[in-house]
C-alpha cells in the first residue's frame, strides 16, 4: 500500500474550486512518448501473450510509454508466472505440505503463488490496472479536459 492521499479528480477541484492548471494538468506526462515498448525476448510465452492482450489498451489509453519497458516486462512476467503456477495448484491439497511432525503448512508453490500475485497487483497499480491505481495513473489529455460543464479559472 502506498502512503498519502489518493488524488482528488479535476472535477472535484473544480467543484470546490481549488483546480489549478499548472498543477491539475497532465503536462508531466506529455514529455513521456507514448507507445508500447518493444516485448522483451527473454520474457516467457505466458507473459507474451499478456503483454500483446493488455499493452496495446494500455498504449491506446496513453497509460504507457516508450520508456516502460523494464516495469511492464517486470508485470508482465508476474502475470505469466503467477498463471503457471496457479495451473499446477487445482486443489487444496496442492497448497497444503505437512512438517515431519505431521504439521499442516502451506506448500512453497502457494507462497510463491501468494508472492507472485503481491507483485502483480503492485505493479498493475503503477500502470492504472487496479481501480485505485486509476485514479492515480494521469494519462496525457486527449484533447480538452472534461471539467463537467466548468470552465478552468
Amino acid at each position: 500500500m502506498t502512503a498519502g492521499r489518493r488524488p482528488k479528480p479535476a472535477q472535484l477541484k473544480v467543484l470546490e474550486g481549488n483546480f489549478r492548471k499548472d498543477r491539475d494538468s497532465h503536462g508531466a506526462n506529455e514529455q513521456r512518448p507514448i507507445g508500447l515498448p518493444e516485448c522483451p525476448k527473454w520474457l516467457p510465452r505466458s507473459a507474451k501473450k499478456y503483454w500483446s492482450e493488455v499493452g496495446p489498451q494500455l498504449e491506446k489509453a496513453g497509460l504507457i510509454s516508450l520508456l516502460d519497458q523494464a516495469a511492464f516486462a517486470a508485470h508482465c512476467d508476474s502475470v505469466g508466472k503467477f498463471e503457471e503456477i496457479t495451473k499446477k495448484l487445482k486443489r487444496l491439497e496442492d497448497m497444503v505440505d505437512f512438517t515431519p511432525q505431521n504439521y499442516a503448512v502451506q506448500s512453497v508453490y502457494f507462497q510463491i503463488r501468494n508472492k507472485l500475485w503481491d507483485q502483480v497487483m503492485k505493479s498493475a497499480n503503477e500502470f492504472g490496472l487496479t481501480p485505485a491505481g486509476a485514479s492515480k495513473v494521469k494519462a496525457p489529455s486527449q484533447g480538452q479536459l472534461d471539467l463537467g460543464g466548468f470552465e478552468s479559472i
